[in-house]
Parts: structure tokens; sequence; C-alpha cells
């Protein structure tokens, strides 16, 4: 064999060498990022979400904040929870909101297995749109977390989407249509109804009208 041949063949060899090193490289942060994934969505050391709400998830945006309340149940087989969050953002990604819950806002269960509850805090000047949820993290004490995103909380049927409208945009919202001769029917003033918007007063009124008109619609009868 000539030199020359023996020169082709160490070149081609090492080429070869080469683009295995780069193959490797780059393939191999990513099979170690879906197989971290892979375990911690299988690993009983993690946390779980058992359950996840919020109400209301329409609101109307007044001149003063507007809430929301939060619910979680988790679980975590190993350790106490130690902490959980809930991320909400803009339909922009401009604007984001926050709420936390630890063992201060437990309302039933235990570290281990528990149901959590707490406020969301919406501002006045809060973007008009489809907020979405961009995270709920649960973390235990051992600092093993749990994390899903609007897609997973979608697939798991929790969700994932809350409303913002201005109260100027979507009045018939805040006063749906049919409620004024309702409201005339059990002697309460339309007009002081329709200044309720977003108050628990209104939200009694409606209760009120909405029960009225259940319990008083004339029954079905099928053959």
């Amino acid at each position: 064999m000539t030199v020359s041949a023996k020169l082709v063949i160490a070149l081609c060899l090492s080429l070869i060498l080469w683009m295995s090193l780069v193959v490797i490289a780059i393939c191999m942060p990513v099979t170690v990022a879906q197989s971290s994934a892979a375990w911690a969505a299988t690993s009983p050391s993690c946390p779980r979400i058992l359950d996840y709400d919020f109400s209301p998830r329409e609101i109307i945006l007044d001149n003063v904040s507007s809430q929301i309340a939060l619910y979680a149940h988790v679980a975590d087989e190993s350790d106490d929870i130690e902490s959980i969050e809930a991320v909400f953002s803009s339909p922009s990604q401009n604007q984001s909101v926050a709420a936390f819950m630890n063992s201060t806002d437990l309302l039933s269960g235990d570290a281990r297995n528990g149901n959590y509850s707490t406020n969301l805090s919406i501002s006045p000047n809060s973007q008009v749109g489809t907020w979405t949820v961009e995270h709920l993290t649960v973390c235990d004490r051992a600092g093993d977390c749990r994390r899903i995103n609007a897609t997973t909380a979608e697939a798991n049927g929790f969700p994932s989407k809350l409303q913002i409208i201005k109260n100027s945009e979507n009045e018939s919202a805040a006063y749906p249509q049919g409620s004024e001769e309702r409201a005339v029917g059990l002697n309460l003033d339309p007009n002081e109804l329709r200044g309720w918007a977003n108050t628990d007063k209104s939200f009694s009124a409606q209760r009120k009208i909405i029960i009225n008109s259940v319990f008083n619609r004339p029954s079905i009868c099928w053959p």
C-alpha cells in the first residue's frame, strides 16, 4: 500500500472519529435531560399533584384588585411538602402573577397528603385577555420538585386559562341578559344591582335570581 493511500485512510478515520465525538456531545445533554424529566415524572420520591383548581376562571376588572381562590391537593410519599407555587402569565408574556402556599395554607390532611388554598390578587392594571398557567411547582423538604405547565395541566384535566376582561368592555358579563326583569320580580333595584359588580352583594343577588329562576321553572315531563 502506498504512502498516499495510507494517508487517505488515516484522514477518513480521523474524520469519522471527529464526527462521532460531535454527535455524542450534542445528544448526551438531551438524553440526560430527558432521563431526568422521565425520572421526575415517575419517581415516588417526587411530590404528586392530585388536584388543582382556581375560581373564578373569568374576572371583570374594576378599580380595585380582584381575588382568585387557588386550591391544590398534593401528596408526597417520602417527605413533607415544603412549598407550592402557581404562576400565571399574561397574553403578551409581559406580565405575570404568582401565588405561594406552604404549611400555613393547609386546609385539611397533613404535610404528606393535604389540601392547600390561598388567594391570588389580580391588579386593575392587568392586561386584558386570556392568561395561562405558566407553571405549578410543588417541592418537598428534600428538594424534590414536581412541575407542570399549561399543556400538562390540561392533559390531567386541570384548568389552565384565566379570562380577564374590563368592566367597560363587557357590561353584560357583570349584569347578565334577562337579570333586570328577574330582579324586578324579586323586588331588587336593577340599577343598584348593576352597581354591585364584582362585590359580595352582586354574588348574593345573582344567586337569589338564579335560585328563584330554577325553582320556579315549569317542570318537564318526559313521555
